[in-house]
C-alpha cells in the first residue's frame, strides 16, 4: 500500500512505521537543499615561509703606522771541518761566544732561542762507476735574538759578529705590545666601513638603516725587514748602521646595515 507524501514521491507503510524512499535525483530535481564542502589548497611539505632581508654589506680597512720599539735578529754560526767531531765542537765553542757576547749587552737570556741546528756531510764529486766519499761536515746553528732596546740592536750586532758569528740571516722591527694601535687601527676599520656603506645606499637611492652584524676578519702587524746578511762583513767592519723606519699594523672588518624603510 502507498501514498504520494507533500513532494509527491511515494512512501510505502510497513509495519506501522513510515519508512521514505528518497531517490537523489528526484531531490535533486526539486531543488532539496545539498550540503558543499569546500577543499582548502593543501600545503607542500616541509616547506617553511619564506623571508628576504634585504641589507647592505662592506668591509673596511684601518691603518696605522708606528715607530717599533723591538728588533728581532737571526744570528748563527756556521763551521766546516773534516770531521763530524771537530765540526761540532768548533761550532759549539763559537756559538757559546757569541751567546755570551750578546748577553753582554743587556739581552736576557728568555729572548734568546735557538731556531735551527743543522749538520750537513760535504761530499766529493766521484768518477763514473764510483760512490761519492765524505769529504767534511758543515754544522750550522742559529739563534733569534729579541733586542727590546731597539736603539741597541747596532751594537749586538757588532758584539755578535766580533765573538764569531758569521750569518745574519735577517733583521726586522716590530711593536712588541701592538695593542693600542692595533685598537686605533679598529676604529679607522669601522670609520672607513660607514663610509662605504653611505655611498653606497647613495648611489643606490636608498638610507641606511641599523647596524645589525659587525665583525673583525683579519688583525695584523706587519713588520719591517732589513737587510740579510749571508756572511760576516770584513774585519773590523762590523754591522753598519740600522735605521728602524716604521711598522704597519692593519685591521680588516665586515658590517653588515639593514636598508631603512
Amino acid at each position: 500500500m502507498s501514498r504520494l507524501n507533500k513532494f509527491g514521491i511515494p512512501v510505502l507503510l510497513a509495519g506501522g512505521a513510515l519508512l521514505a524512499v528518497t531517490l537523489f535525483a528526484v531531490a535533486n530535481t526539486i531543488g532539496l537543499p545539498k550540503t558543499a564542502h569546500a577543499q582548502s589548497p593543501t600545503p607542500t611539505p616541509g616547506a617553511q615561509p619564506t623571508t628576504i632581508k634585504s641589507d647592505i654589506g662592506v668591509s673596511g680597512t684601518g691603518r696605522v703606522f708606528v715607530t717599533p720599539d723591538t728588533a728581532i735578529a737571526s744570528i748563527g754560526v756556521e763551521i766546516t771541518a773534516p770531521t763530524l767531531a771537530q765540526a761540532t765542537k768548533e761550532s759549539s765553542e763559537k756559538m757559546a761566544a757569541v751567546l755570551s757576547a750578546i748577553k753582554a749587552q743587556g739581552v736576557d737570556a728568555k729572548d734568546i732561542q735557538t731556531t735551527s741546528y743543522n749538520v750537513f756531510p760535504l761530499t766529493n764529486n766521484p768518477k763514473e762507476g764510483e760512490s761519492p766519499t765524505v769529504t767534511a761536515y758543515r754544522v750550522s746553528n742559529l739563534v733569534s735574538v729579541k733586542v727590546r732596546k731597539v736603539a741597541d740592536v747596532g751594537k749586538v750586532l757588532d758584539a755578535a759578529l766580533a765573538a764569531g758569528a758569521n750569518s745574519i740571516n735577517s733583521v726586522f722591527f716590530t711593536v712588541d705590545d701592538p695593542t693600542k694601535a692595533q685598537d686605533e687601527a679598529r676604529t679607522l676599520a669601522v670609520k672607513d666601513a660607514m663610509a662605504k656603506a653611505q655611498t653606497l645606499a647613495t648611489a643606490a637611492g636608498v638610507k641606511v638603516g641599523k647596524l645589525f652584524a659587525i665583525s673583525e676578519v683579519t688583525g695584523t702587524v706587519i713588520p719591517l725587514y732589513r737587510g740579510a746578511f749571508e756572511s760576516a762583513p770584513a774585519a773590523g767592519g762590523g754591522a753598519g748602521p740600522i735605521e728602524t723606519g716604521s711598522t704597519e699594523i692593519t685591521v680588516n672588518v665586515e658590517l653588515h646595515f639593514e636598508i631603512a624603510q
